[in-house]
């Protein structure tokens, strides 16, 4: 086993899978042509192939194989072949996708590394380099598994069904699990599949001598907000009132608001993160700025996108009134210093809205006029995407300016969208119909890894750190429409097939092996996890969930 998951991410890692781009159709090529060369999949071809991404920008497909048991209980493993870049390797980059080269060990070396790094390094007992925790070893780990299981496939006894459906793009936008959600609902459909777990290898993390499943996946949204302020030369500052200021005041009272973090019992969620907040000007000049934008990132157990929007609509007036009040409060102690003011108080109401809110006021005045305005706005903000120009979250601000530009609104107002990508909370124990599978897997392997590895296994009930597993069911079901509506982006751009979630009803974890500083130039993975422990216990598992 050893042996084969070495060779097989000797051959993985090399491909320089970068996300968002088409160099992920090699390896999704390189797996699907590794499920033909199985002799099960000679005799039976039809239960494997390359599943296009429909309108992907860069062409990729999803590759799939089904081993057919004895009974419809299924298991899926799944992962992602995407990795982020590499330039922080440096000289060291062109090393760090040869796991079978010692060359990447000797030169990191010389880099800045802390003691846990340099332990670790001298120890040889991890494997280095980009992909390899993150998360190409897992995944050749199941590859070597699938091959297993394929041998007794066939000789048909197998005593359940076995789905392997690698994933592209994991580390963007998530299009292949979004993707890979209709493939596991037309094979469902097909052969009749009763899916009992998927499993995503992701790096395992250490905590007080115990690894880490995780059971669920936190959910995430990015709210955008675009202000409208008031221009004015800088020279007269009071008759302007700047959209930053109002901007910068909602930043504060949202970035690392306690507010937003939901509790499941002892774990919570991290408060907000802004990602960009900037100015809406593109050069400069002397006067005070009219726009301002930002988006961040909204982490949630349970909160809706109608939760959170109601939160930022308050917030957002809030800011918008106490920036008011402070300009007047300011303005008044001016008068007392300058003899040419004249106005007696500097007032402007708040008027803060959502964007599906901003389109009913447009398409009220003239749907038609309005529908083809977006139509053509859509598709500008889509093709910059497809081209690289741009991201989601930055075309979806542009898109959301354009249109406060047609709607002609002079006054301030604050707009309230949401960007792609959006990621559901989902908790494997309570999928309908199959409450509490993700506590029996758990259950299963903490026993297991305590027996026969001396190595107890804790219990994350929500990974933090985002994944695919938002896509494999509904645990937490709202208004699907309100949030479409609210998306600029939303479409032949970016979709999720909510219903296809709830159809397919599929309890995942997260079980991996044992990884560390994985996005950076010290990712490595343990030999002894990703060779041994966890091809025996993923095996197991795997046997125990067809039969539970």
């Amino acid at each position: 086993m050893e042996k084969r998951i070495a060779e097989l991410l000797t051959r993985l890692m090399a491909m320089k899978s970068f996300t968002c781009s088409e160099a992920e159709n090699e390896p999704a090529e390189w797996f699907a042509g590794f499920f033909r060369s199985l002799p099960y999949f000679q005799k039976y071809p039809e239960d494997t192939g390359l599943y296009p991404i429909p309108g992907d920008p860069y062409g990729r497909s999803i590759p799939y194989a089904l081993l057919r048991g004895k009974k419809p209980d299924t298991v899926v493993l799944s992962g992602h072949f995407d990795v982020v870049s590499a330039e922080e390797y440096g000289p060291a980059e062109e090393y760090a996708f040869r796991p079978d080269d010692p060359t990447l060990e000797k030169l990191l070396r010389d880099f800045p590394l802390d003691a846990e790094q340099r332990r670790d390094l001298e120890s040889g007992e991890w494997l280095w380099g980009r992909g390899a925790a993150d998360m190409k070893g897992g995944l050749c780990m199941h590859a070597a598994l699938f091959e297993q299981f394929a041998r007794q496939a066939e000789s048909a006894s197998l005593d359940g069904c076995l789905l392997f459906v690698p994933v592209p793009d994991e580390e963007s936008y998530s299009a292949g699990m979004r993707g890979a959600a209709e493939i596991f609902l037309q094979l469902q459909e097909k052969y009749g599949l009763n899916y009992k777990l998927l499993i995503d290898p992701e790096p395992t993390r250490e905590a007080d001598g115990a690894l880490t499943l995780s059971i669920g996946s936190v959910g995430k949204l990015m709210p955008v907000i675009l202000v409208q302020g008031r221009k004015n030369h800088a020279g007269h500052f009071y008759e302007g009132f700047s959209a930053l200021s109002v901007l910068a005041d909602i930043y504060l009272r949202t970035n690392g608001s306690l507010e937003f973090s939901d509790v499941y019992q002892d774990e919570a969620c991290v408060p907000p993160t802004w990602a960009n907040l900037r100015d809406r000007k593109h050069g400069y000049d002397v006067s005070i700025p009219h726009r301002a934008c930002g988006y961040f990132t909204a982490l949630s157990f349970s909160a809706t996108p109608e939760d959170v929007e109601r939160k930022l609509k308050r917030i957002c007036t809030e800011a918008f009134a106490a920036q008011v009040e402070k300009m007047d409060r300011e303005y008044q102690i001016y008068k007392t210093m300058n003899k040419d003011t004249r106005q007696d108080h500097i007032h402007y109401d708040p008027y803060v809205m959502s964007f599906h809110e901003l389109c009913a006021v447009l398409r009220g005045r003239d749907v038609a006029a309005f529908d083809a305005f977006y139509a053509g706005a859509y598709a500008r903000a889509v093709d910059a995407v497809s081209r690289g120009k741009t991201s989601f979250p930055d075309a979806t601000a542009d898109l959301m300016e354009a249109v406060l530009n047609f709607s002609n609104i002079q006054v301030p107002v604050t707009i309230i969208g949401f960007a792609p990508p959006y990621y559901p909370p989902v908790h494997a124990d309570h999928v309908k119909g199959k409450e509490g599978y993700g506590s029996a897997a758990l259950n299963f392997v903490a026993k297991l890894s305590e027996e026969a590895y001396g190595r107890p296994i804790r219990k994350e009930d929500f990974f933090m750190g985002i994944s695919d597993l938002s896509y494999s069911a509904v645990t937490a079901p709202f208004d699907y429409e309100k949030l479409s509506e609210n998306m600029p982006l939303w479409g032949d751009a970016y979709r999720i097939r909510f219903d296809t979630m709830e159809k397919i009803a599929i309890p995942s974890i997260i079980y991996g092996p044992i990884g560390r500083d994985y996005h950076t130039y010290a990712e490595r993975v343990n030999k002894h996890s990703l060779f041994h422990v966890l091809p025996e216990t993923t095996k197991a598992l795997i046997e125990y969930m067809w039969n539970r």
